[in-house]
Order: structure tokens, then C-alpha cells, then sequence
């Protein structure tokens, strides 16, 4: 008498049966419980890299509002918004469009301040994860490949960062632009050619907002995500290193599994981070744009001669 065979389990719910049909092409499931098993030691100082991580998300979300209502141009218009004291003072439409994010969208100041203070603690959060695994002695074969990649990504927050305070153009970010642009000129023999490049012509140009805008918000975050996927795909076959204890080896990792405990508490700790970050922003004020005014390479100095007199003579400040 013949058996029959087994039918496979069939879910019930439509959820359950979605659920299925993808795990059973893609085999997510034995992906998710190789993951699950996961252990991350339990030590306040591997807290840094977490940091840098939930700050980075923040800074997605909050980018993501700010994109909506800043417009890269650096066209030439007359300021009408709600800031009395800058009313008809000529500027461009990036620095139009980042005081009225400030000034007239609703909690676009709120989200100004929290894309920034978040990007101020990215930063510090990814050095200081970088020290302490330069102390501690982490960086040491076979995770070599990965100091790097965490070197890379410091630079690339960095890189980040320049290219998002400098967008407003207001006073502060075109005289970083202007340093930046004498750094690239002091290169010899393509120095010049590379300034002419970066900006469109001769400084300021007209390009400048528009391709640092694209830097970034494509690219950078792009090689940053890139960067953090490569990070954590090393970790996962290279496991965490820890310090000496009982039970611990350069074989195995003691601490709790992703799941169910460590997944808890990384996605309670990223509401206190989110948390801390929005009473920052809500209570302390950060580039503060309008008492800076709008960036003018135009004025002139005077000259002095020789015996310490104006010599009538001007060149640009910028």
C-alpha cells in the first residue's frame, strides 16, 4: 500500500501565504535565522558604532524632508519672506529657499537643526568608534580590510558634511567654499584647472550649489550606505571582536543574539538617541543663517602703501 507523500505547509492568512511564496524563492528565512543567531558582546563601548549608524538614519529621514523645500539655484532674487530683516536684500534662490525653510514650512527649522546636530554626532560618533578600535587593538588580521572600509566612511562623513553646510549659501558656508577653493588653486600645475572644473568658471561661479547639492544627496549617502553594507557583511563572517573575560576566546563571541534580545534593545536605544537629538534641536540653535546674511564675494579692501596709507587702490576680499 503506497503512502502519500507530505503536502507542504500552506499558510492561512494572505500575509502568511506572501510570506511564503517569497521565502520559498529567495530562501529568506534561512537568511534571517542564520542572521538571528548573530551574537554582539555586551559592552558599553561597541555603543559608538551604533550611534554613528541610527545617526546616519536620522539624517536620512530629515534630508529627505529638507529636499522637498530647498531648491539648489543660484539664481539672483530679492528676499519677501517672513525674516523682517532681511526683506529685499539681494541673495540667491539657495539661501532664499533655506530661510524660508527656517522661517515659513512648518518644524523646517526643527529639521534644519536635527539634520545638523545629527550630522555633528555622525561624525563624532564614527571617530570615536574608529579610536576605540585603533586602542583596543581591533583593527588586526582579518579585519584589516575593514579599518579601511571604516576610514573610508570617516571620510566620507566628512565629505558629507561639506557638502551639506555649504549649501545654504550664506556668509559661513561661501567662505569655506573660498578656502576650499584656495587649497584646490595652492595644487601644483592643475590646481587651477581643477578649481575651474569644480565650479563652473572663475569662483563663485554658478554651478557650485547645484553640484554639491547632487554630491550630496545621491552620491555621498550612496558611497556611505555602500560602505556600512560592506561594514556589517564583515562583521557578520569576521564576528566581533571583545575583551578578555570568562568563556571568551578569539573563537567565539559572548554576549546576546540578535534575536529576540539584541534587536530590543538596538531599536530601544534608537529612539533615545532620536530622542536626545530632537530635545538638541529643539532647545539649542545651530547655524543660525540669518544673522550670517547672504554670501558676496564683491566687496573691496583697500590697499595700503608702503608707508602704511591707503594707496587708493582695491581688491576683491574674496
Amino acid at each position: 500500500m503506497s503512502v502519500p507523500s507530505a503536502t507542504p505547509y500552506e499558510p492561512k492568512t494572505r500575509l502568511g501565504r506572501v510570506t511564503n511564496f517569497v521565502d520559498s524563492r529567495v530562501s529568506g528565512s534561512a537568511m534571517v535565522k542564520e542572521f538571528g543567531r548573530k551574537v554582539f558582546p555586551d559592552h558599553w563601548s561597541f555603543m559608538f558604532g551604533e550611534v554613528a549608524l541610527y545617526c546616519f538614519v536620522i539624517l536620512l529621514l530629515s534630508g529627505t524632508f529638507l529636499t522637498f523645500f530647498f531648491d539648489p539655484s543660484m539664481a539672483e532674487t530679492h528676499y519677501n519672506g517672513s525674516y523682517v530683516p532681511l526683506k529685499g536684500v539681494e541673495m540667491s534662490v539657495a539661501y532664499e529657499s533655506s530661510l524660508n525653510i527656517s522661517f515659513d514650512v512648518r518644524g523646517g527649522l526643527f529639521m534644519r537643526q536635527v539634520h545638523h546636530w545629527s550630522a555633528l554626532l555622525f561624525v563624532a560618533a564614527v571617530s570615536v568608534h574608529m579610536l576605540r578600535v585603533f586602542f583596543t587593538g581591533a583593527f588586526r588580521k582579518p579585519r584589516e580590510l575593514n579599518w579601511v572600509v571604516g576610514g573610508v566612511l570617516l571620510i566620507l562623513s566628512l565629505a558629507a558634511g561639506f557638502t551639506g553646510y555649504s549649501l545654504p549659501d550664506d556668509l559661513l558656508s561661501g567662505n569655506g567654499l573660498r578656502i576650499i577653493d584656495g587649497v584646490i588653486k595652492a595644487v601644483p600645475v592643475v590646481g587651477t584647472y581643477i578649481s575651474f572644473f569644480l565650479f563652473g568658471g572663475e569662483f563663485p561661479g554658478m554651478d557650485i550649489i547645484g553640484r554639491l547639492y547632487m554630491l550630496h544627496i545621491l552620491l555621498v549617502p550612496a558611497l556611505i550606505l555602500l560602505m556600512i553594507a560592506i561594514h556589517l557583511f564583515m562583521v557578520v563572517i569576521h564576528k566581533h571582536t571583545q575583551f578578555r573575560g570568562p568563556g571568551r576566546t578569539n573563537m567565539n563571541v559572548v554576549g546576546y543574539p540578535v534575536g529576540p534580545v539584541y534587536a530590543a534593545k538596538a531599536g530601544g536605544f534608537f529612539f533615545i538617541v532620536f530622542g536626545i537629538i530632537a530635545i538638541i534641536a529643539g532647545l539649542f540653535t545651530i547655524n543660525p543663517i540669518w544673522n550670517y546674511g547672504p554670501y558676496d564675494p564683491s566687496p573691496c579692501l583697500p590697499v595700503p602703501s608702503l608707508t602704511g596709507t591707503s594707496a587708493g587702490l582695491t581688491v576683491p576680499c574674496a
